[in-house]
């Protein structure tokens, strides 16, 4: 699986200036491989960008795409606040 992110916004448009990540999920070791997996599921990804934002004004928007393997890709447009700490924190760890 390999997982692209692109971020913009925030607070005047700086806190994700040229934010681009592209992580190979096969490529990680057990068991970041597994976290990955489970927090950038297709499903998952779709079930979060369905949940309300809030108040979403000055605040970072992900573009998210996953390419499974034999499956084709899925993208998706999440707002910071749609997202849960534990994935801000593995996109950071990136």
């Amino acid at each position: 699986m390999l997982i692209e992110i692109d971020a913009q916004g925030g607070f005047g448009g700086i806190a994700a200036s040229a934010l681009h990540k592209r992580i190979d999920v096969d490529a990680q070791a057990e068991p970041t491989r597994q976290e990955l997996n489970d927090a950038f599921r297709p499903a998952e990804l779709q079930r979060l960008a369905a949940r309300d934002c809030g108040d979403c004004a000055d605040r970072v928007t992900y573009h998210i795409t996953v390419t499974i393997e034999g499956r084709g890709s899925r993208s998706f447009t999440l707002r910071e606040d749609q997202l849960p700490p534990e994935m801000l924190d593995l996109i950071d760890r990136f």
